[in-house]
């Protein structure tokens, strides 16, 4: 009787999975992670995902580089990713996608041989993303999962290693 009940038990929970990447379906999360730049930030997140189709789905987001140093910086990403079920609780991702960053210093800044300034200095620069991501279908509604993307920006390039909570409707 109780393997009875818990074969029922793993196939319901199989078919709610599947669900939460077919076409049409929507998700939203929260980030945490680092960004492995010279300075090392924090960071913080949301983002929303939509299935275009079974495999493949938009991402866009917003993060926010938490200030360390005097350096910080929020980001606006747009991604894409094509989604490979392995079973019916674990997928895995390739992702591609553009960013678009504000970055800001304050305090004492060393421009190197150009000299240093006091205050604050902002810059916006246009990039783009590769990386891979999986995930965990925990339940239908919650989706747990690790990313990692390589962040293409002149002068800014860095790794980000993030863990993504998400609620799946």
């Amino acid at each position: 009787m109780k393997k009875l009940v818990v074969m029922c038990l793993l196939a319901i929970i199989s078919m709610s999975a599947f669900a939460q990447t077919q076409q049409g379906q929507s998700s939203f999360g929260f980030n945490i992670g680092y960004g492995f730049n010279d300075n090392g930030n924090a960071l913080l997140g949301l983002d929303y995902r939509y299935n275009l189709t079974d495999e493949v789905r938009l991402a866009p987001s917003l993060t926010y580089f938490v200030k360390d140093n005097g350096i910080s910086a929020w980001a606006i990403d747009l991604n894409a990713h094509y989604v490979f079920k392995l079973s019916d609780m674990f997928g895995f991702y390739p992702l591609a996608g553009l960013d678009l960053s504000f970055w800001k210093w304050s305090g004492g800044i060393d421009f190197g041989p150009w000299g240093s300034a006091k205050g604050s200095v902002n810059e916006t620069r246009f990039g783009a993303n590769i990386g891979l991501g999986g995930e965990v279908y925990a339940t239908d509604q919650l989706t747990v999962g690790l990313e990692f993307k390589y962040n293409i920006i002149k002068d800014f390039d860095q790794p980000i290693l993030g863990v993504r909570v998400g609620y799946n409707f």
